[in-house]
């Protein structure tokens, strides 16, 4: 039997917002991929991009497996390790954004793309988890 708490409920809640985040950087990238596979020229930075794609769906995958796998067994201190999980994710999301960010001052192409999406894609959530 889970019990639910007050805390709990505030790591399953941060878990939702990392989650989206990267879920929004997944359809992002995705769009940038066709984006920048229009232009012969840009197939570099689209091939990049698809690497820095596979890679977050990769470790998302992986960090899933390994929370399950934890959650599976007889926990101490499940909502330690709830929030490891969204520390983990949060990690992610920091490197995704770097690499995205290093791309985009490299490619303009790139960047004039990026900035006519909506701003929206890029809210932060480091507010909500601090």
């Amino acid at each position: 039997m889970k019990i639910v708490t007050y805390e709990s409920l505030k790591a399953e809640h941060a878990w939702m917002i990392v989650s989206d985040q990267l879920q929004q950087r997944n359809n992002m990238l995705a769009k940038g991929i066709s984006h920048m596979e229009r232009s012969p020229q840009e197939l570099p930075m689209a091939s990049r991009l698809m690497m820095l794609r596979y890679h977050l769906k990769m470790s998302v995958r992986q960090l899933t497996q390994d929370a399950r796998r934890k959650n599976t067994m007889e926990s101490v201190n499940q909502l330690a390790e709830q929030w490891q999980h969204v520390h983990q994710l949060l990690f992610l999301l920091r490197q995704i954004d770097t690499e995205l960010g290093r791309a985009t001052s490299e490619n303009e192409t790139l960047r004039v793309w990026l900035e006519s999406l909506e701003a929206r894609v890029y809210r932060s959530a480091l507010v909500h988890l601090n």
